[in-house]
């Protein structure tokens, strides 16, 4: 055998057409950065130029455990960092990431989390929480010698999936050096494709529900090896919304781990800092014994607008800026997508974007990048799902369209904007009962706001021009419906009752002004109201007995005058349910008698009211005078008796079936009969033109039937003779035959024509 090297030429030439296609930007290329958000981990980051050998890593190890042990206190002295004991990897990254002076949080936090202490920590938005878990991850799995073998090591945990895209992206940029394999595991992608790449992560970067479902269906999932646990946004983690899902994950986790939980709005409640395990806790909160909660550069302002007044507020607000970057948030999605749709139409001089739970990730991928690319002259429609972790650079004005659950969520929505020492403005639009118990709630968490007034010479009311629109779109009216109930069903459902008073909110204003004729009917309110008033009817029948007389009662009990407010009813709107009000005139209040007359009433069907309001006509006569005349023999007020007229109707309606089959069968002898007629005199003229008989015609009646005397043919021209064909043989009619031969060959040529016409026939 000859000593030369094999060649594998396939391989040679693809790398070469590899090498020339990479030079051009095509389409792939497009469709490989999108693919980069969705499946992070599919697509290879560049390789690191740092060559670094084995023994050089070992010798940085042994120094970066020497200074751990060092123990000195490093806060003060830190200004960049160069100044940590941080790998040459690690600072190679976040100096080409443009990191360069940490914030305080990250002065704070980094060196506990490195030397493996549980933290929780709490900072302001927009102060660089993201930094301070990322290089602990990066510095501990370093120093572990940890790789792809030995499976997953950090575990980052975030409530929303554009955080985590997010923290993904900043953990790419940061740690493009080391040798750890990262996955972002997030809803709405490719499960089977995550499913068979997830063994081999060392960091995974995740939501909740889909962390939770590879757990339940992915034996590849291994989390015995796991190191650190890194809940982001914890406070949201832990809530109520994902506490059963969050339960079952950190009981698949290892009890020997470093936890580490960052918020902006950090929890103190014992019961959760005991379901994530933390075990003497660091608690970091650099901005605790500030005077304000929030960035020093942030502007906030409220205004007070009625809940009718809202759409246009915000559409003036939109056209009077149009070169700003806006996010508006609202509280449910519905009202996000009917805004948009509408406002679309009406062309505004701005951007409109909208953001949402609902939406399909690569397009929610897509607005929040186009989002993010965009300088000036573009506002984002939100819900909540946008409030927490995200940063939006460069962010104008932040407006609250909708009141915030609570002051927590007020920080997280306001946090998009003036973030890193940069300059923002926050505006919160309330409602006139949510002034007092908000701002209240504000002053307490050291939060200062300002009011401000609108100029209404700048307010621009597009609600004739909505009104057609919904009027020419079924479909825009039916999101305008499902918004409408979507955000009473919001209200009803918030905790604080103090600041979303139901019963306060004029439903009929507000579904006009969102360009609605009628309003719509919420059940789940209705249903409410209705518990409410069975249980104070209960209580106030057994204190008292009420007598209604028509206008004027006596007055009810005490309990009954302090419940007032509710039971009062504005007015009645095509016959449905209404909500009390607190502020009637004294000349439109009725009587306390007549509002429980109206709550005794249940609601009946429509089935029901027409059968009770059915009455006999009256058949008045009038003399030659026009005077009326009076019939004794009739009742006037006689009820009209339904049985009676449904068995009538029953009768008459078999009458009119049999008088339909009676006719349709008329009509079908008739048919019949045409037809009939028709060929009897088609066969009239075929025997005028071929069987009539004149004076010179001669009958050939006697003439015996041919196939007897000549015998049948089959299709072959065969000739069959008559035995087979009869079943049957005489000799007899064989003499016939010949007889009837001889009489033929007898016959003149018309004779002859005439019999072979006949015989045709």
């Amino acid at each position: 055998m000859s000593n030369t090297k094999y060649v594998n030429f396939a391989r040679r030439n693809k790398c070469n057409v590899f090498k020339v296609n990479n030079n051009r930007i095509s389409k792939h290329d497009a469709i490989g950065d999108a693919n980069e958000k969705c499946f992070p981990h599919k697509t290879k980051s560049k390789r690191s130029i740092m060559h670094i050998t084995v023994t050089e890593e070992e010798e940085e190890i042994q120094m970066l455990h020497r200074r751990y042990n060092d123990k000195f206190s490093v806060s003060k002295v830190i200004e960049t960092f160069q100044d940590f004991p941080l790998s040459k990897k690690t600072l190679a990254g976040l100096a080409e990431a443009d990191f360069t002076r940490p914030t305080v949080i990250q002065r704070e936090s980094i060196l506990p989390a490195i030397f493996g202490k549980d933290i929780l920590a709490a900072a302001k938005t927009g102060s660089g929480k993201t930094l301070a878990f990322i290089i602990p991850i990066l510095e501990r799995l370093f120093v572990e010698k940890w790789t792809r073998m030995d499976g997953l090591g950090a575990l980052i945990i975030t409530p929303t999936r554009e955080l985590a895209v997010q923290i993904y992206e900043t953990m790419t940029q940061v740690g493009r050096h080391h040798d750890f394999t990262i996955g972002l595991l997030i809803g709405g992608q490719n499960l089977k494709y995550e499913r068979n790449r997830l063994h081999n992560l060392n960091i995974i970067i995740g939501t909740p529900g889909r962390l939770l479902q590879h757990m339940d269906q992915n034996p590849l999932f291994d989390t015995t090896n796991l190191k650190i646990l890194v809940l982001d946004e914890a406070d949201r983690c832990l809530d109520m919304g994902f506490s059963a899902t969050m339960d079952s994950i950190i009981e698949n986790l290892p009890e020997v781990r470093q936890t580490v939980l960052f918020s902006a709005t950090q929890t103190n409640s014992v019961r959760d800092l005991a379901r994530v395990k933390l075990v003497n806790p660091v608690q970091i909160a650099p901005h605790e014994h500030e005077q304000i909660a929030t960035p020093a550069k942030l502007q906030q302002s409220y205004v007070v607008v009625d809940l009718a007044n809202k759409l246009t507020m915000l559409w003036s607000f939109l056209q009077t800026h149009p070169k700003q970057k806006v996010i508006v948030f609202f509280s449910t999605c519905k009202q996000v997508k009917y805004f948009y749709q509408v406002f679309k139409k009406l062309r505004p001089t701005s951007l409109l974007l909208p953001l949402y739970g609902g939406m399909n990730q690569e397009k929610r991928n897509k607005i929040y990048g186009d989002f993010c690319k965009k300088k000036t002259n573009v506002c984002l429609l939100a819900t909540d799902v946008a409030s927490r972790g995200l940063d939006f650079p460069k962010v104008n004005w932040v407006v609250q369209i909708d009141c915030p659950e609570d002051v927590a969520q007020y920080i997280h929505r306001a946090g998009r904007t003036a973030r890193l020492n940069t300059s923002g403005e926050n505006l919160l639009v309330l409602l006139p009962h949510e002034v007092d118990p908000m701002l209240d709630s504000l002053e307490k968490n050291k939060i200062p706001i300002k009011q401000i007034k609108i100029d209404e010479r700048q307010l621009f009311s597009p609600l004739l021009k909505i009104q057609s629109l919904l009027a020419q779109s079924p479909e825009l009216k039916e999101s305008a419906k499902r918004a409408f109930v979507a955000y009473i069903k919001s209200i009803a459902l918030m905790k604080n009752k103090e600041v979303f008073q139901l019963h306060n909110l004029n439903l009929d204003e507000f579904a006009n002004s969102l360009g609605l004729s009628n309003t719509p009917r919420v059940r789940f309110v209705s249903r409410t109201l209705e518990r409410k008033r069975s249980k104070i009817l209960n209580t106030s029948d057994s204190e008292s007995k009420i007598k209604i007389t028509g206008i004027e009662t006596k007055d009810s009990s005490d309990e009954e005058q302090d419940l007032d407010d509710f039971l009062r009813i504005k007015h009645i709107h095509n016959s449905s349910h209404c909500f009390a009000s607190d502020d009637l005139q004294a000349s439109n209040v009725t009587t306390e008698s007549e509002d429980v007359k109206k709550i005794q009433k249940k609601r009946i069907s429509k089935v029901k009211l027409v059968k009770k309001s059915l009455h006999m006509s009256k058949r008045i006569v009038f003399d030659e005078d026009g005077a009326p005349v009076n019939t004794n023999g009739e009742q006037s007020n006689k009820f009209y008796d339904l049985k009676d007229a449904r068995f009538r109707l029953e009768q008459q309606d078999a009458d009119d079936k049999k008088r339909y089959k009676a006719l349709k069968k008329a009509k079908r002898m008739i048919i019949k009969e045409k037809e009939r007629k028709r060929q009897v005199d088609d066969s009239c003229v075929l025997a005028d033109d071929f069987g009539s008989e004149s004076e010179n015609s001669v009958s050939l009646d006697w003439l015996p039937d041919p196939d007897k005397v000549y015998g049948k043919r089959n299709h072959n021209g065969k000739q069959v003779d008559y035995k087979h064909a009869s079943g049957s043989y005489d000799f007899k009619d064989t003499v016939k035959r010949i007889r009837v031969l001889q009489n033929a060959q007898a016959l003149s040529l018309n004779d002859t024509e005439q019999l072979a016409i006949n015989l045709l026939k």
